[in-house]
This record gives C-alpha cells, sequence and structure tokens, in this order.
C-alpha cells in the first residue's frame, strides 16, 4: 500500500489526525509497515524523517515487523545521515533477531555511530539497541560495556553491569 506521505507532510490538524489513524492501522497490517519503511528512504528529508518516527513507534509493539527489512537496515538505512532519521532508526536494530554474521556488522555499525560522537540522541539510542543485543549475545557485553564507559561523560547515562 502506498503512504500519502505528501498529505502526511503538512501541518495541519487533519494530517496529524491521519498520521495517527495510519500509525494504528500500519501497527496492525505489515502491508502498510512496507510502506512505512519505504518513507525512511524517500527523497524528501522530511518525509523521511516522519516515517522513521512512525517506523520506531510501530515496531515497539511489532519487532518482528522488521525481520523482511534486514537487508535494508543493514545497506540503505545504514547509510542515511540525517541526524533524525539515524536517532530513530538506531533504535531499530536492537529489536531485529540477527543471525552471527550479520549481527557482527550491526555491533560494529552501532559502535561508530557511538564513537562519532555526532549527536547525544544517536549515542544514547545506539547504546541502548547494544545493550538490548548484548542482553541477547553474551560476546556482545564487554563491547558495550566499554562503549558504555567511553561515551558516560557525553550522555550521562548511568553505569551498570550486565
Amino acid at each position: 500500500m502506498l503512504v500519502p506521505w505528501e498529505l502526511l507532510r503538512e501541518d495541519s490538524i487533519e494530517s496529524r489526525n491521519l498520521s495517527e489513524q495510519l500509525l494504528e492501522v500500519a501497527t496492525a497490517d505489515p502491508l502498510i509497515f512496507d510502506g512505512v519503511m519505504r518513507g525512511v528512504l524517500h527523497s524528501d528529508p522530511a518525509i523521511r524523517m516522519q516515517a522513521a518516527e512512525m517506523a520506531e513507534k510501530i515496531t515497539r509493539v511489532r519487532p518482528l515487523f522488521l525481520t523482511p527489512f534486514k537487508r535494508l537496515l543493514l545497506k540503505e538505512m545504514a547509510a542515511i545521515q540525517q541526524v533524525e532519521v539515524r536517532q530513530q532508526v538506531a533504535l531499530l536494530y536492537g529489536r531485529v533477531f540477527w543471525d552471527e554474521w550479520d549481527l557482527k556488522q550491526v555491533v560494529a555499525l552501532l559502535g561508530e555511530w557511538i564513537e562519532a560522537k555526532s549527536d547525544e540522541q544517536i549515542t544514547k539510542n545506539s547504546l541502548e539497541s547494544l545493550h538490548t543485543l548484548a542482553m541477547q549475545k553474551d560476546w556482545i557485553s564487554p563491547t558495550y560495556l566499554q562503549y558504555l564507559r567511553n561515551s558516560r561523560e557525553e550522555t550521562k547515562l548511568p553505569l551498570y553491569e550486565l
């Protein structure tokens, strides 16, 4: 299904209502979620940002909706430089069940984003995803703790042992 991004892009009451309705429907329908994920790759930065926010909200409730989008997350979405989009996309990586090969790539990618220190929210969200992954795989815990120690000054996050 095509998502009416041009209508959603407007700043009006109707647009906000439509956005809320779409969010509700997309949470129940993976085909509509597909349209939301395509929006994250849209050429318009405002649409990319809105789609990324919607994808993040939907996958809080339906993380398995991300399963068909593993390649997209690893390749195309990882390359998006827009800060507002990357803030949201960073959270998605912790919601996917990765195989070992892809998981190593995800850990490396999140590590790059943390070390770049380009934006505090990207760092926090990357650490959150890395923490979620570390809870699933023991070999990630030392890496997560090291990144957490290194970025503690910027993020003001408490240091917890896993």
